[in-house]
């Protein structure tokens, strides 16, 4: 990997910034398993928890629409890690789930602001050729860091799980750290012009015609969103049904759980991020997706096959093989979901890209979780899971349509072998 000097320095401290990240990164893994241990959450309260992080994305058109008209980044994350990331101090004086809440609603308002940022930065200080293999090393020590947390909360949480706060005060300051160093970052953009501060029609209204003018003027990204946006709806409906089915169906305990979500779930990043980040910089991130989807589509599968053994001495592996296949899938999805705007911005500010993108999270948000928690408690759990196999093969099916129609080559019904073999060897040189 040839660097230059801007790529050098700003690999650095990407990298630098990246350990103290991994701690906040394990929380969002490990937060609604806390909440229904320690603070013994309803599964309508851990369906409201778990849909924080999605609907905080919402804010992330107003955020891109600001930094796409500001020349520095630095303010953004000193204020994203003073008032974002410090804030789980006060998890010492949590004592019920809804001051609990609380807490996560300030941390995941601000974080909405992190990945068009850092969007904005390696699209500016990163070549192309470079971009995805940086970002799969920095993934990678993110997942390594977030991996030996989570089996450390887990065994300290084994023991007394009040300390859940104190291992929230902790992750806060470490989180500040991080957001601090990626304030170090300079970035330079081109023929930037200075404006005037946005008024209220600017900051309300804009971003919301922006977002539009966007998915009006690029059709391939507006098809790509689509397809990003079934593929989560399908992640978001599991969300309330897995600690459900961890902690009362499993009945794991803090140790088990946390080997399950915050370990395993997490092996396939730490190792295979950087040949993800390689694989997208060759090629294009529709069939990219597709791969991913589909792969993603078997960890519901085997969560399904798994309710079907729940008095066998072995179902705890074929949970954990279950988080092994989510992991190998989220090794290509944290590179897809986070760089793949890029690609489609072009020559254009992608900070109002990815904006769009973390924003159409939001949206499903609202409602793919109540959507999950209603199948659960209407069908059962394993409702849960079929219907999530079924939305990660549509959407990876539409992504390979999308991929075809971007090679400008006709879609046909029944795809020969051939072709098929064809397009996976231009992806994979290697194979």
């Amino acid at each position: 990997m040839q660097l230059n000097r801007i790529e050098k320095r700003t690999f650095f401290i990407l990298m630098l910034a990246a350990f103290f990240n991994g701690f906040i990164i394990s929380t969002f893994n490990l937060q609604d398993i806390i909440a229904k241990k320690a603070l013994h959450a309803y599964d309508w309260q851990i369906t409201i928890l778990v849909m924080l992080w999605p609907l905080s994305n919402l804010f992330s058109i107003w955020w891109g629409k600001i930094l796409e008209q500001s020349k520095s980044l630095s303010k953004f994350f000193i204020l994203t890690g003073f008032i974002g990331r410090l804030s789980l101090i006060l998890m010492l004086w949590v004592h019920n789930f809804y001051q609990y809440l609380a807490i996560f609603i300030i941390l995941f308002s601000f974080n909405a602001l992190i990945s068009p940022a850092q969007n904005s930065i390696y699209q500016l200080n990163i070549t192309p050729k470079n971009r995805g293999l940086i970002f799969g090393y920095v993934s990678s020590l993110i997942t390594l860091v977030a991996i030996f947390f989570s089996f450390a909360a887990g065994k300290i949480l084994d023991i007394n799980e009040n300390w859940f706060r104190y291992i929230f005060l902790a992750v806060g300051i470490l989180g500040c750290i991080s957001s601090l160093l990626m304030a170090l970052i300079k970035i330079k953009k081109e023929n930037f012009t200075e404006r005037a501060f946005l008024n209220l029609k600017q900051v309300f209204i804009k971003p919301v015609l922006r977002t539009v003018e966007v998915l009006k003027n690029n059709k391939d990204f507006a098809i790509f969103q689509r397809n990003f946006f079934i593929y989560g709806i399908s992640f978001m409906i599991l969300l309330p049904a897995i600690p459900k089915y961890l902690v009362e169906y499993l009945q794991m305990n803090y140790t088990h759980t946390f080997l399950a979500k915050g370990i395993i779930s997490q092996i396939g990043i730490l190792f295979l991020a950087p040949l993800a980040g390689k694989v997208h910089d060759r090629k294009n991130p529709a069939f990219f997706t597709t791969i991913v989807f589909g792969i993603l589509s078997l960890y519901p599968l085997t969560l399904l096959i798994s309710s079907f053994l729940l008095d066998t001495s072995y179902v705890y592996y074929v949970v954990y093989f279950a988080f092994l296949i989510f992991s190998v899938g989220m090794s290509g999805m944290v590179i897809a979901w986070n760089i793949s705007s890029i690609f489609f911005a072009g020559k254009e500010d992608v900070s109002m890209y990815q904006s769009v993108h973390v924003t159409l999270t939001g949206v499903r948000g609202i409602f793919a979780p109540f959507l999950g928690l209603l199948i659960m408690k209407t069908l059962g759990i394993r409702a849960v899971f079929i219907g999530a196999i079924a939305l990660f093969l549509l959407a990876s099916v539409l992504s390979f349509k999308l991929y075809l129609k971007m090679c400008k080559k006709e879609v046909v019904f029944a795809i020969p072998a051939k072709q098929i073999l064809y397009h996976f060897r231009k992806i994979f040189p290697f194979s």
